[in-house]
Order: structure tokens, then C-alpha cells, then sequence
């Protein structure tokens, strides 16, 4: 074991997990104001709980990171449905600002 690439390693995955998570929560804020000419109300309900759902995989994973007593890493597979949902929170974030036009 090299301590100093376990110590990036939890950092990079630390730093990567919370950005995902200043996203969901944007995302949640977004849904909270989105109007229904932008998105359907079960449209939010879909994303809202694809929100949750990414929220809660989050939080596993953090539990799983630190009950591990080494360096762990999260495998892209694990990680594409969160990038797709940080993608469309942008997506989001886009319709809003231009139908505020």
C-alpha cells in the first residue's frame, strides 16, 4: 500500500462525491422553482425522484468509504447514472434561464 496514493485517492473521491452532491441538491432547488412551461409536473416527480435515488446512492457509498479501512475507488459504471443526472440538471438549469428570456 502507498499511503500517499491512498490519501489522493479518498481525496479525489471525497471532492468528487460532494460535487455530485452540490448538484442534486441544485437540482432539487431548480425542480422547486421550474415552471410547468419548462418542465410537466410529472416530469419533476420523475426527476425528483431520480434526485433522490442519486442522493441516497451517494450516501451509501460514503458509508461504504469510510467503514473501508483502505482506499477505495468507485467504478464508472457506478458513477454514469449520477454524470447523467448532473447532466441534466444543467439541462435544466439552461431551459429555466431561457425561458426567463
Amino acid at each position: 500500500m502507498d499511503p500517499e496514493a491512498d490519501a489522493l485517492l479518498e481525496s479525489l473521491l471525497d471532492s468528487l462525491l460532494k460535487d455530485f452532491s452540490h448538484w442534486f441538491q441544485r437540482g432539487e432547488e431548480l425542480l422547486a422553482v421550474c415552471p410547468d412551461l419548462v418542465m410537466a409536473s410529472e416530469e419533476r416527480a420523475v426527476m425528483a425522484a431520480r434526485i433522490e435515488e442519486g442522493r441516497k446512492a451517494i450516501a451509501a457509498t460514503r458509508a461504504l468509504v469510510d467503514a473501508s479501512p483502505t482506499a477505495m475507488a468507485v467504478s464508472m459504471e457506478a458513477m454514469a447514472p449520477w454524470h447523467q443526472l448532473v447532466m441534466d440538471v444543467w439541462a435544466l438549469a439552461a431551459r429555466i434561464s431561457q425561458a426567463a428570456r
